[in-house]
C-alpha cells in the first residue's frame, strides 16, 4: 500500500481528522499558556496548572482516538441542525457577553439552549436558568471575588 492511499484512508475517518485538529489546537493553546505568571510562594500552583492539565488530557485522548483500531465503515455524516443551533448560540453568547453582560445574557442563553434541543417545560427551564445564573454569581463574585461582565447594567 503506498503512502497516498494510507493518508487518504486516514482522512476518510472523520474522528481521526477531528482528533488531529484537537491535537494541533490544544498544542497551540498549551504553548500560549507559557506566558502566564508563576506564583510567588513555593508550593503554590501556577494559574497555568489546571489549563495545562486539561490540554494535556485532550492531547492524550486525541492520540488514543487516532491510534485506536477502526471499527466498521463510516457512512455519510448527518449534520444535526439542533447541534449546529446550540453551537451558534454558544458563539453568540461568547461574542455578546462583554457588551450585554452576564446577568442579562446568561439566563437567556440557559433558557434558549434546552428549547432549541427540544425540551418544552418552559417553567422548569426558566427556573433552572435563573438558579444556575444565581449559583454562578455566588461562586464567582461572592466566593472567588472574580467580577463578571456587567454589560448593559453598568458597573
Amino acid at each position: 500500500m503506498d503512502d497516498v492511499t494510507t493518508m487518504t484512508g486516514f482522512f476518510h475517518h472523520r474522528d481521526r481528522v477531528f482528533a488531529l485538529v484537537l491535537i494541533v489546537l490544544a498544542s497551540i493553546f498549551y504553548a500560549l499558556i507559557g506566558g502566564m505568571e508563576e506564583p510567588w510562594s513555593p508550593g503554590a500552583l501556577a494559574a497555568s496548572t489546571y489549563p495545562r492539565l486539561v490540554l494535556a488530557c485532550i492531547i492524550a485522548l486525541s492520540c488514543a482516538l487516532i491510534i485506536r483500531p477502526v471499527s466498521g465503515a463510516q457512512g455519510a455524516t448527518i449534520v444535526s441542525m439542533k447541534g449546529l443551533a446550540v453551537i451558534l448560540l454558544a458563539a453568540g453568547y461568547i461574542f455578546l457577553i462583554e457588551a450585554v453582560g452576564f446577568f442579562v445574557l446568561t439566563p437567556v442563553f440557559l433558557f434558549l439552549v434546552p428549547l432549541v434541543i427540544g425540551y418544552r417545560h418552559h417553567v422548569a427551564t426558566a427556573a433552572s436558568a435563573v438558579l444556575v445564573t444565581a449559583g454562578l454569581y455566588a461562586v464567582f463574585v461572592l466566593i472567588l471575588n472574580i467580577p463578571l461582565p456587567a454589560g448593559l447594567l453598568g458597573e
